[in-house]
């Protein structure tokens, strides 16, 4: 009778695989199980990438459309794979696909940093994207900035390595795939990862085989990459790695009444200085950073002390502000959990901010420590996390693009505790104070510092007239006669009441002008129903004479409706406030 030998794992080989199941069995657990109570519905940019996956599935890699104008290729061509698998339902794949793509990020530092960590640290890094709690309730968002983590976790595990022991054999090839992966999710990732990429690649610190390293890396990296660039020439014929947007969301940072959401729609502005940039996409993109730089250079001051509060707000309030796209906005979410996402918000909201201020007033006693331990890791993870701050904060401070710089956050705090425990008890809580300080910081002065801000920036500058984008061909010459042009999508103009307007009997109306020769028309109305909650009356004129009197209720929510206008020469929209209600109406006009 033969026996075979079972082979037993050693304790630390079952200990490693007991460690890998643990992290990717928590995280991409929580963040299912997440998605299972709040299937967040993608909105805004997040529906248009999935578009644009949907358009290179079904017409290829190079298929033409605005989607290169406004977003990298990395996210849309990733999902365009996954849709010819999972054809049915795209939205349910990439949302899904999404969560399992991030909560498996935590595995990355526990694989990577094995030759210069031990086991419990390892564990400990791991657990700490695993179990992100800002991440986790973002994780089913379909965000380029989600996607990102993988390569720049990576990244920066592999840099690590490269700077706490040059010894270890060097990774130049795999460090340039992955630093083009990451600028193919997000275009800034390709200066933020700098510090990280040289390391990672063994071209830095010094060693034999460095100037070989930098060879493999720019090869490695530069090869994709001009693909990427080669791709955008043969969709859209523009050879280049970056999108056209970056000037618009600059100038949306600087504007003025940009304050008091960090960003706003920049259009009216140019509608009130050069409303003939209006009528042509490409000049108006072209332009745009000009005029951000013009306003920059006016009042450089302000436009300072505004990018510092803004570094604030995001390496404090980025996680919170995140709710808003997965469970706050009214569209984010099926009628039926709507109520639960509103609750989940109120409830998390503040604990995000407690989150996310702790985490960065561990990151300033990680530096501080890594300062004095001469310590190159933590000192080159935290400078990433610097330089991203930095460039949003000048460019489009908005908090779901800070998720790589918090992973990375989360990296340098745990090599400092690494290091940090086997030091005396009184040099631990110092640093436990100098992040309780940086943390206490954060959440009392930011509010604060907002508000000034707010009252220090100018108005948003009057807008009188502008050109409407008819679908189908044309311009429209619209007068604003009352209220304000809150923000203007080419064929869409987004009404609002004016400032300091009364709770009630305040209107706005905009009359436009029609071009001669067109077919016919209808005019599309509508609002957001997210805090409707007064009466409005909304009326539609054509050449005088009235097409559409409803009083809109809270209970009806903000229906949209399509009114035809014929050949009419002229149109007329007034929205009447009856009962106090913030909601704003857009209005566009196309082809019947």
């Amino acid at each position: 009778m033969s026996s075979e030998t079972v082979p037993v794992l050693a304790p630390a080989a079952r200990g490693e695989a007991f460690g890998a199941a643990l992290l990717a069995v928590l995280g991409v657990g929580l963040r299912l199980a997440f998605l299972r109570v709040f299937p967040t519905i993608p909105v805004s940019d997040f529906r248009a990438l999935i578009e644009f996956g949907i358009r290179l599935r079904d017409l290829g890699p190079a298929a033409s459309g605005f989607g290169w104008v406004q977003f990298n290729p990395g996210l849309p061509l990733t999902l365009s794979v996954l849709f010819r698998v999972f054809r049915s339902d795209p939205v349910a794949a990439a949302r899904a696909a999404t969560a399992v793509a991030t909560g498996l990020t935590g595995l990355l530092p526990f694989v990577l940093w094995r030759p210069i960590l031990a086991f419990r640290w390892r564990l400990a890094a791991g657990l700490a994207l695993a179990v992100w709690p800002g991440q986790v309730f973002f994780s089913g968002v379909v965000a380029q900035e989600n996607w990102a983590l993988l390569p720049t976790v990576a990244l920066a595990c592999l840099g690590v390595r490269g700077a706490r022991d040059p010894r270890l054999r060097s990774h130049a090839a795999a460090a340039g795939l992955l630093y083009a992966a990451a600028g193919a999710f997000r275009q800034e990732l390709l200066v933020v990862l700098l510090p990280l990429v040289f390391p990672a690649a063994g071209a830095w610190p010094r060693r034999s085989g460095a100037r070989r390293a930098l060879g493999v890396l720019a090869v490695s990296a530069g090869v994709p990459l001009l693909l990427l660039a080669a791709e955008r020439r043969a969709a859209s014929g523009r050879f280049a790695l970056t999108t056209e947007h970056g000037g618009l969301g600059l100038l949306g940072s600087v504007v003025p009444g940009a304050a008091a959401d960090a960003w706003i729609d920049p259009k009216p502005y140019v509608a009130a200085r050069r409303p003939e940039l209006l009528r042509d996409r490409r000049a108006l993109r072209e332009a745009a950073a000009g005029l951000a730089l013009e306003d920059w250079r006016r009042r450089w001051r302000y436009d300072a002390f505004r990018a510092g509060v803004s570094s604030m707000r995001l390496l404090g309030d980025s996680d919170a502000e995140n709710l808003f796209w997965s469970v706050g906005a009214a569209e984010a979410l099926p009628p039926e959990r709507r109520a639960s996402g509103d609750a989940f918000v109120s409830a998390w909201g503040p604990l995000l901010r407690l989150e996310l201020a702790s985490i960065t007033g561990l990151l300033a006693a990680a530096v501080v420590w890594g300062a004095r331990r001469r310590d190159p890791a933590i000192l080159l993870l935290a400078a990433a996390v610097l330089l991203k701050v930095a460039v949003q904060a000048v460019v489009s401070p908005m908090g779901r693009l800070m998720v790589p710089a918090i992973a990375l956050e989360l990296l340098a705090i745990v090599l400092a505790a690494s290091s940090l425990a086997r030091s005396p008890r009184r040099e631990q809580a110092a640093l436990l104070g100098v992040a309780a300080a940086a943390a206490a910081w954060l959440l009392l002065a930011t509010p604060a510092l907002r508000a000034l801000a707010r009252r220090k920036d100018e108005d948003p500058l009057p807008v009188r007239r502008f050109p409407l984008e008819i679908a189908g061909g044309g311009f429209a010459e619209c007068r604003l006669e009352s209220g304000r042009l809150s923000a203007l999508e080419w064929r869409r103009a987004h009404l609002a009441l004016a400032p300091g307007s009364p709770p009630s009997g305040a209107s706005t109306r905009v009359s436009c002008e029609l071009p001669a020769g067109h077919g016919p028309l209808r005019l599309s109305l509508g609002g957001a129903p997210s805090g409707f909650s007064g009466h409005r009356v909304e009326r539609v004129e054509a050449d005088g004479r009235e097409l559409l009197s409803r009083t809109l209720t809270a209970a009806e929510g903000a229906t949209a409706l399509e009114v035809p206008i014929g050949d009419a020469r002229s149109v007329a929209v007034e929205v009447l406030t009856v009962r106090p209600d913030p909601a704003p109406v857009w209005f566009e006009i196309g082809a019947s």
